[in-house]
């Protein structure tokens, strides 16, 4: 650890930061916002000397916005670098040992709603961004905070950055990821299919026009599309997917289905776009179209594109680096397990992405979710010097902070 570091460190504080942070209900559901984690952060920051600002990306929802700028030197500004991570939690549920947002300290793990997903690397950011402020931001170059509101349902808070004009050399999500490096996951595209009948009395209708049985030949296709589709890889990440995950129909045991609808989950490749995945499927259910004179209808849910950068990529190589020095684990390279929003950096803005956080997936959306500690720790110490690593450090640096445009 840098000595600058070392002197400016507190551990007692980091782990305030992220308790207080969990102690927040921002949960993402109907009637909820995350208004008040946003504040909170917002505030910090502002007390800390870090010029922050909020942007609503809906009604109560705001995203966060903050900056760290080093000195100058000659007529270059230096890179500039984002820590992102979103601040909204799915629901806690019934069922914990320990109050889900009341965090509680115990055997060297905290636990609490979001505290592996994803409030420890959110906590972890801005203490690496309070430590660098208070060191008098050592390095060259530019440090932009971006927390978001919305990851777990439609990504306004995303939305909201596209819109903006914010941009960078890098992005990096502190999902959680067990702080290993992951360089990619697959996209994920949801449609719904749904078949329509004519309602009737069951006891009485001789010839039904039964919404779930014109399903059924459908779901036929789509099973077949399915073993077409997982035949497609990618080298990296793995199989391109196609499951039927939910289905719904009829209103009670003896009348007939008016309706039926299935959800569908595409898990996508890179390269694969909206406009052909939706025509492929288009194109299998219409063939059932033409043999049974069944009709269906197909809806877009959702549709989030792939993300990679290489694994000999510049800024792959300084976070191993950084990593190797701060951890005494042994850090891997490798893919995401689940999907979520470095598209909104990688694809969409073009800037260079990686995923790592502390926290384990496995403990993403469970009940008496926890962090290591320990792991959250290594996490501060990881981030704070990436920035110094990547940004050329100055012996005596500058800091002015700005609203972002």
């Amino acid at each position: 650890m840098k000595k600058w570091m070392m002197e400016n460190f507190d551990e007692t504080q980091a782990v305030s930061i992220l308790k207080e942070l969990i102690g927040f209900d921002s949960e993402n559901r109907p009637g909820k916002t995350e208004a008040e984690a946003a504040a909170w952060i917002y505030r910090l920051l502002n007390d800390n000397g870090i010029e922050a600002c909020l942007k609503e990306a809906a009604p109560d929802r705001p995203n966060v916005y903050a900056v760290l700028k080093g000195k100058e030197k000659g007529k270059g500004k230096g890179p500039s670098i984002i820590f992102n991570g979103h601040i909204d939690v799915v629901p806690a549920g019934d069922g914990w040992t320990f109050p889900p947002f009341h965090s509680t300290l115990k055997d060297g793990k905290i636990y609490g709603r979001g505290a592996a997903d994803m409030k420890a690397g959110v906590a972890a950011m801005i203490q690496a961004a309070l430590l660098l402020k208070k060191a008098g931001c050592p390095f060259h170059g530019e440090l932009h905070l971006f927390f978001n509101v919305d990851e777990e349902v439609t990504n306004q808070g995303m939305k909201q950055f596209l819109d903006d004009s914010l941009t960078a050399d890098y992005a990096l999500i502190s999902e959680p990821t067990g702080m290993d490096i992951t360089i990619g996951h697959r996209g994920v595209a949801r449609f719904h299919v749904k078949t329509k009948g004519t309602p009737g009395h069951s006891a009485f209708v001789r010839q039904p026009d039964n919404a779930i049985v014109k399903m059924r030949a459908f779901l036929t296709a789509l099973e077949n599309l399915s073993d077409v589709i997982k035949e497609r890889k990618d080298q990296t990440l793995g199989a391109a997917l196609l499951n039927i995950t939910q289905i719904n129909g009829g209103t009670a045991a003896n009348v007939i289905p008016e309706e039926c609808t299935v959800v569908l989950d595409r898990r996508l490749l890179p390269g694969e776009q909206e406009e052909e995945v939706k025509g492929e499927i288009v194109q299998s259910l219409s063939k059932v179209q033409e043999e049974t004179g069944f009709s269906f209808e197909l809806k877009t849910d959702s549709f989030l594109p792939a993300s990679q950068i290489s694994e000999g990529h510049p800024f792959v190589k300084a976070l191993e680096r950084v990593s190797q020095q701060v951890n005494t684990e042994p850090i891997s390279i490798k893919v995401f397990g689940a999907t979520c929003e470095a598209p909104f950096f990688a694809v969409h803005k073009q800037i260079p992405t990686i995923v790592c956080g502390p926290g384990e997936l496995e403990q993403a959306h469970v009940k008496d979710e926890f962090v290591e500690k320990e792991q959250y720790i290594r996490a501060v110490h990881t981030f704070t010097n990436l920035v110094p690593h990547l940004c050329k450090r100055f012996e005596q640096g500058g800091m002015t902070c700005h609203e972002p445009n």
